[in-house]
């Protein structure tokens, strides 16, 4: 049982931005809803997600650091919702289940994640060394900022999921248990 129920029928600013979301993604996810209690908080999440789509990231990488904060962060939730789009992004079964462990088979996406992960472990603070690594392996400032707002953006709705569902009523969704984690679907 959620412990902060999604908010179904929002007004105002907040009806307007689920509308905005069910037009461009065709539904509207279960964490949008919860969102929706604060019209700031869910107008700055679309704003920082809608921004970043744009950026130099591309959505495969984005979405592997998405997996990898939402394992980091065990965010079952997440982790089933990025594990469907990073499958939509043309991600294999052997990449989602590698970017859990916050790596690839790829050598610039493995930099990325590992990054991404030193990032959430270390809550920001990272070694001289593991900078120098970032940039050694192709990575420019854009792209460093970048990784570091996806682990912002995918950290915050990692923390909404987690403080919203009652871990102890998670339904395992099937196609969804990759690895250690058994996620469910609340979309």
């Amino acid at each position: 049982m959620p412990r902060i129920e999604p908010l179904n029928r929002p007004a105002g600013r907040s009806e307007a931005l689920l509308d905005q979301v069910r037009t461009a993604m065709g539904f509207v996810p279960a964490l949008m809803h919860v969102l929706a209690h604060s019209p700031a908080a869910l107008a700055g999440y679309l704003s920082l997600r809608d921004a970043l789509s744009h950026g130099v990231l591309p959505l495969r990488l984005r979405e592997q650091v998405a997996i990898a904060i939402a394992a980091g962060n065990n965010c079952n939730v997440c982790l089933a919702s990025h594990t469907r789009y990073g499958r939509a992004a043309g991600l294999t079964a052997d990449e989602v289940a590698a970017a859990q462990r916050a790596t690839s088979a790829d050598r610039m996406s493995a930099s990325a994640l590992d990054f991404a992960r030193l990032l959430l472990d270390g809550r920001g603070h990272v070694p001289d060394a593991d900078i120098a690594a970032i940039y050694a392996a192709g990575f420019d400032d854009a792209a460093i900022v970048e990784i570091a707002a996806a682990v912002a953006l995918n950290t915050f709705a990692n923390m909404v999921n987690n403080l919203a569902h009652d871990r102890t009523d998670a339904q395992p969704d099937a196609a969804a248990q990759i690895g250690p984690f058994k996620a469910h679907n609340c979309s």
